[in-house]
C-alpha cells in the first residue's frame, strides 16, 4: 500500500508522518523505517524508527531511490513500514519519472507487504491524476 500526503510547503506534513512512524512502531511486530533529506527530524522520531538520511548516500534521482529502497528491503525482509519525506522534491524528475516511481514502489509494496507513506509539496489541485487514488485524506492522517 502507498499513500502520499501532499500540501504546501509548512502545512504540517512533515509532523504528520513523524507522528504516523511512532505510531506504527507501537502497532507492528515489523521494522519502520524513516527516510529524510536531513537530520532535523530525527529528535521526533521514537529510537526504534531506523533514520536514514538520503543525502548521505548521494541519490541522483527518482530512480536510484528505487534501487535504494530495494537494497533497504533487501537487507531486512521484517520491514512493514517506510516513510519517505520531502525526499522527492531534493530528486526532482518530470511527471513522468515520478509516475515511474510509483508504479515501482507500488509493486514492492505488493510483493513485500511494506506500506509507504510519501510526503511531496504541493496542493491537491496539482496533483497528477495518476497520484490522487494514493492520496491519504486528511481526516485519516491526524
Amino acid at each position: 500500500m502507498i499513500h502520499f500526503i501532499i500540501g504546501p510547503k509548512g502545512s504540517g506534513k512533515t509532523k504528520k508522518v513523524i507522528e504516523m512512524a511512532n505510531r506504527a512502531i507501537e502497532k507492528t511486530k515489523g521494522n519502520v523505517v524513516f527516510i529524510d533529506g536531513d537530520y532535523r527530524k530525527i529528535t521526533g522520531l521514537k529510537y526504534q524508527v531506523r533514520f536514514i538520511n538520503a543525502k548521505e548516500f548521494d541519490l541522483k534521482d527518482l530512480d536510484v531511490l528505487y534501487g535504494f529502497l530495494c537494497g533497504i528491503i533487501a537487507r531486512d525482509y521484517d520491514i512493514e513500514h517506510v516513510f519517505i519525506d520531502g525526499v522527492i522534491e531534493d530528486l526532482g524528475g518530470d511527471v513522468k519519472s515520478i509516475e515511474d516511481f510509483v508504479a515501482n514502489v507500488k509493486k514492492l509494496s505488493d510483493k513485500f507487504n511494506i506500506q509507504f507513506v510519501i510526503t511531496m509539496s504541493g496542493t491537491p489541485e496539482s496533483v497528477p491524476v495518476f497520484l490522487k487514488e494514493y492520496m491519504l485524506e486528511e481526516e485519516c492522517i491526524a
